[in-house]
């Protein structure tokens, strides 16, 4: 047991080492968040934690020696990314450079592996959803929407590197036992590396003095990882995981990026434009807390990912996990809609209005430029 998850163990202490070590360095190269604008923390803080993870994933992978080229194809391109994303970080890239560089690691990872995605499965219960052609292109398109629906969700601390756990813990679940080994040394290497982020970024008072994002590196990497497991778990097609249950492994990302896409098109403005619609923002001017908000993002996503396993490996049929999902996406749209309404329950130690002005200060708001 100890050796299976030896990857896990190794991410978590590389990572939570660099955390430390890399703290005392950040400013000299520009690493710093810093506030003011639409960001709300208290002082400088460090970005670091896409650095980090990524090199305790990078250690825990080559610790356990994974040679397969579709996990070293995965790897190389996340690479890419977390280059990419400090440079962003550090020298606030443009729109087109980042895009740029998002569709040249989906391109990599697709070519590399050999895998994409060639049909969506009986989705709407008539048979197949077949891409044909298109499966390269969808493949493509779909890895640089979930790269950018992390990118959205790092809005709050804690929110994108706990619902990436969530779905990094589903992902383990089921390559446990098959014949996915690698690949289940990548997604533990990155549990464990989230698990020591986590430490200096979830909103509770422990951590103030050690506070941390992950930045855009992170963010990035994130849903790039995840998208890459997701491709790999979905193979092969008929005998992997249905595609309709990644969308319960991650539901907030995916109806996030699905809403902001169809907003920013009804209101005019350009699918890279900022904005303070995100599900975070509208649930923190109705009254929720930075610690509520993460509350809820992080047990919706836990409830949604164990029912859709459990719901598959009962027998559910594929048409029916995706309409109960989108039925549920409803209710979790109107209860956004209801936001308000619903901070009015809160405990008074959840509700954002109810603390001192200086401890409202020190709950870090870092609200993003997505």
């Amino acid at each position: 047991m100890l050796t299976a998850f030896a990857p896990l163990i190794i991410g978590f202490l590389v990572t939570m080492t660099l955390m430390l070590a890399l703290r005392p360095v950040a400013s000299q190269f520009g690493l710093v968040d810093v506030p003011g604008g639409r960001k709300s923390h208290a002082g400088e803080v460090p970005v670091i934690g896409g650095i980090a993870m990524f090199l305790g994933l990078l250690a825990a992978v080559l610790a356990v020696d994974v040679s397969s080229p579709h996990e070293a194809a995965l790897m190389v391109a996340a690479g890419l990314m977390v280059v990419v994303g400090v440079l962003d970080d550090r020298f606030d890239l443009a729109p087109y450079a980042r895009l740029l560089a998002h569709i040249a690691a989906a391109v990599t990872l697709v070519l590399a592996s050999g895998h994409r995605v060639e049909g969506l499965g009986d989705l709407l219960g008539f048979g197949d959803i077949g891409l044909g052609q298109f499966d390269l292109i969808f493949t493509v398109v779909a890895a640089i929407a979930l790269i950018n629906a992390f990118n959205m969700l790092d809005g709050l601390d804690g929110l994108a590197g706990g619902v990436a756990l969530i779905a990094l813990i589903g992902f383990s679940f089921y390559f446990i036992g098959g014949s996915n080994g690698k690949t289940l040394i990548v997604s533990l290497g990155l549990v464990g590396s989230i698990v020591a982020f986590l430490g200096f970024n979830v909103p509770a008072r422990f951590n103030r003095p050690y506070l941390a994002f992950m930045g855009d590196a992170g963010s990035t990497m994130l849903g790039f990882m995840l998208a890459g497991l997701a491709l790999l778990a979905v193979q092969p097609r008929g005998a992997g995981m249905p595609p309709a249950v990644v969308l319960w492994l991650l539901p907030v990302p995916i109806l996030e990026l699905f809403t902001s896409t169809v907003r920013r098109a009804v209101t005019g403005l350009s699918p890279m434009q900022a904005d303070r619609g995100h599900f975070h923002h509208r649930l923190l001017d109705a009254g929720f807390s930075v610690r509520a908000v993460f509350i809820l993002y992080l047990g919706v996503s836990a409830i949604s990912a164990g029912a859709g396993i459990w719901l598959w490996k009962a027998g559910v049929g594929e048409p029916v996990l995706f309409y109960v999902f989108l039925t549920l996406s409803a209710v979790w749209l109107v209860g956004i809609h209801n936001a308000k309404a619903l901070a009015g329950h809160l405990p008074a130690s959840l509700r954002r209005g109810k603390l001192p002005p200086l401890r409202r200060l020190r709950r870090s708001v870092a609200a993003r430029r997505h």
